[in-house]
């Protein structure tokens, strides 16, 4: 059985927005809890990867947009059992495994440089492995281009 995932959108200031994949949990209502798949850091001192387990969108304090991002099969996603909220690198899926090889964007040598690699460059090398593994459609592709690059 197939799933939606989500390309979440936060606010970052006058900085680019903020890219995660979201993923609600199965079965809950609402889809507000769930887990984040991104980096994180900035471009002075470099980015690392997260995984953000039974994190809940209702409690963030950034202004944020959920688009419908693809359709992945259930068997290559495990929800996070419990209700604490949990932040680690371990790989518990396909999904995850996958972002494990996808190397964050290190330190720029002009961190000011609207063009230095960051979160959102991420999502879009994570997006090509996962299309690439056969985990997502191409038309993942789509929605990145059409996605907000400042919110």
């Amino acid at each position: 059985m197939a799933r939606m995932i989500y390309l979440a959108v936060f606010s970052n200031g006058s900085r680019p927005a903020h890219w995660a994949i979201w993923i609600p949990t199965a079965g809950l209502p609402g889809q507000t809890k769930g887990k984040l798949l991104h980096v994180t850091g900035n471009t002075a001192t470099g980015f690392h990867l997260e995984f953000k387990r039974n994190y809940n969108l209702e409690s963030t304090n950034s202004r944020y947009q959920i688009f419908d991002f693809a359709q992945v099969h259930d068997q290559f996603v495990t929800d996070t059992p419990g209700t604490s909220v949990m932040t680690d690198t371990t790989a518990r899926d396909r999904l995850e495994s996958t972002a494990l090889g996808v190397t964050p964007p290190g330190r720029s040598q002009n961190p000011f440089d609207p063009s230095a690699r960051n979160c959102q460059h991420w999502i879009y090398d994570f997006v090509e492995s996962l299309i690439a593994a056969g985990y997502l459609s191409d038309d993942a592709r789509r929605v990145l281009q059409n996605a907000p690059t400042r919110i």
